[in-house]
């Protein structure tokens, strides 16, 4: 039942993507987990920018209620589903918990800052309020532990689908692509989605590589010549701060949560101590503090929102017509 929850771990991902972004401002969904038009200024502001009428064609203005009454339905056809499937369900609640609320507000500001960090390291309390306010939430918990194992498993089949095959998961563990998600083959879930949001033309093989090089655009900004200026008066503000070393922005972050990777990748099989995660919580509270000031006090956001513009207006430009049989494909499933 994980998969509805919407859980800490989920909660401090979407920090953690945000931060990882850098100056990329524009790609939906480098930031944005609702897929919505407005674009992810790394990591504390939101822009409209050149591609916004596109992701609002594609995604829809992102509204908040309208999205937790689209869940809702999908929640009410699942549980019919799974009843034809021989199973009990119960739709799971979809309205945000309010530790969540309460966690995510600010996020963004100074204030987010001086408190988070970057999302990364939260306290044992910020955890253990989070997850007791997700856990309480799944009403079907109590009957999936009545089942038996091959009942439970045969349960997630009819709910999720039977996941990837053997030769798929081998073939990914290989270097292989993962598998083209297939609603079809998705369970009860997957069909009652398709059901509420139909398909999805951004995902055709028409349009997909589009699509696919308009997110890419986003990503590729951090290498883009016109930002080493920009970065180059953010380090130096940094270096300032008492933060040499870090020559870009998106280095900031980096080096916050390389404090655990580096833990891990040293051999250590024990989870670290309370006082080991405090001091890396308390340094990425410092760089997350200090990257807002200079972030703030350089402008870096509306200068890489510049960049971002003239990026995205080439791209526009070079692919207008494709663009237009997108949108009006887009309207015609409307």
């Amino acid at each position: 039942m994980h998969r509805h929850l919407f859980s800490t771990t989920l909660v401090l991902a979407v920090a953690a993507t945000v931060a990882l972004t850098g100056c990329s401002v524009g790609a939906a969904g480098a930031g944005d987990t609702d897929g919505s038009a407005t674009a992810t200024s790394a990591p504390w502001k939101t822009a409209k920018t050149p591609f916004t009428p596109y992701w609002d064609a594609m995604y829809g203005v992102y509204d908040a209620a309208d999205e937790v009454a689209k869940r809702e339905k999908v929640e009410k056809l699942v549980a019919t589903c799974m009843k034809e499937e021989g199973f009990d369900y119960l739709p799971v609640d979809q309205r945000r918990p309010k530790q969540v609320n309460d966690y995510m507000d600010a996020y963004g500001t100074a204030e987010w800052a001086a408190r988070h960090g970057y999302g990364a390291y939260p306290t044992d309390e910020e955890t253990a309020q989070l997850d007791e306010q997700v856990a309480s939430e799944d009403p079907n918990d109590d009957y999936l532990a009545s089942l038996s194992e091959g009942d439970a498993g045969a349960y997630y089949d009819a709910l999720q689908g039977g996941g990837m095959s053997e030769t798929e998961i081998m073939a990914m563990k290989a270097g292989g692509d993962v598998p083209e998600y297939d609603w079809q083959s998705a369970g009860c879930l997957g069909r009652s989605q398709h059901e509420v949001l139909g398909d999805d033309p951004t995902r055709s093989t028409r349009f997909e590589p589009l699509v696919a090089a308009m997110n890419a655009l986003g990503q590729d900004q951090l290498t883009d010549p016109a930002i080493a200026p920009i970065d180059a008066e953010w380090s130096g503000c940094m270096a300032a701060a008492g933060f040499a070393g870090l020559p870009t922005k998106q280095s900031a972050s980096d080096a916050v949560f390389a404090q655990s990777q580096d833990y891990w990748v040293s051999g250590a099989t024990d989870e670290p101590t309370k006082e080991l995660r405090a001091t890396w919580r308390e340094y990425e509270i410092e760089v997350a503090v200090a990257d807002f000031d200079c972030s703030e006090s350089v402008g870096y956001d509306d200068k890489a929102l510049a960049v971002q513009t003239a990026r995205e207006t080439r791209f526009i430009a070079d692919n207008q017509a494709e663009l237009d049989e997108l949108l009006a494909e887009l309207a015609q499933g409307r």
